[in-house]
């Protein structure tokens, strides 16, 4: 992680911190505590509590060594949610696109920030090595994106990369590592018998459906050229100007095509719990 990232994610926690009561100077004792990084309230030999909650939060992170950032970012998040911020956020629409900022800074220096305030490790999840396990946790990574836009842009290119290499691995093919979303979907999708082909088709239905069928790997395509552009990958530090609406039209297209992709209940089913437990 940089330097810059990680003091954008400092300012980030300020905001939070600066304005929201709890928590406390006390709560914020606990937190540094843990993290064992130092950042008294008041300065040095003077006993007067007088640094405010935001500076000792950017004292914090000046202080903390590259080993020590991310024990102070959980412990931080940690109070912020024990205290209750995450569930105070959408109730106040000052403290949401705090909060949303917050979460957006933290995906630069590899951290996932829920709802609720759980953190994860954010990265490529590895679905040769993980297999299903890790395609569902990415289509959880999904349904876990909420309002940020970068995130769940992002969170649906990625996912619909696992679903496609994960439809690869199952039949002992291979993958290149430059080969386009838009091959490696098209690719899935013939393995997993889904018909492109009017001309194959028997009834009028089921051409109907293989003409369809012939968008999807565009469609993919199209979802990663918007992630590239508007999502949380590379290391993106200017904001979306996506709307809501349009993210969350990419993200149910994406959901669409992995239940098509896996007719079988497993996957197919958290495809389905994702969208209806985001869907509104």
């Amino acid at each position: 992680m940089s330097r810059d990232d990680v003091w954008t994610v400092a300012a980030a926690f300020a905001d939070i911190f600066g304005t929201e009561s709890p928590p406390t100077h006390a709560d914020m004792d606990v937190a540094f505590r843990r993290a064992q990084v130092s950042s008294p309230q008041s300065p040095p030999g003077t006993g007067i509590n007088s640094i405010s909650k935001a500076r000792r939060i950017n004292n914090a992170f000046d202080a903390a060594e590259d080993g020590q950032i991310n024990g102070l970012i959980r412990a931080l998040t940690m109070s912020l949610m024990t205290k209750g911020v995450f569930s105070r956020a959408p109730h106040s629409p000052d403290l949401q696109q705090m909060v949303a900022e917050l979460r957006r800074s933290l995906t630069h220096v590899g951290w996932e920030l829920s709802e609720t305030g759980t953190l994860a490790p954010l990265g490529i999840i590895d679905v040769q090595a993980g297999g299903r396990e890790a395609l569902e946790l990415q289509l959880k990574r999904l349904r876990n994106s909420g309002d940020d836009i970068s995130l769940m842009v992002g969170a649906a290119k990625d996912s619909l990369e696992a679903a496609a290499k994960f439809v690869l691995e199952e039949r002992q093919q291979s993958y290149q590592p430059d080969e386009s979303l838009e091959a490696l979907v098209n690719r899935a999708m013939k393995l997993a018998g889904i018909s492109t082909r009017p001309a194959d088709a028997t009834s009028e239905a089921s051409k109907a459906l293989a003409t369809l069928n012939q968008s999807v790997p565009k469609i993919a395509e199209a979802v990663r050229k918007v992630r590239n552009d508007q999502g949380s990958g590379h290391g993106r530090t200017v904001l979306t100007t996506m709307s809501k609406p349009e993210a969350t039209f990419i993200r149910d297209l994406t959901l669409s095509v992995v239940n098509w992709l896996f007719p079988d209940e497993g996957v197919a089913h958290v495809a389905r719990r994702a969208g209806a437990s985001v869907s509104g």
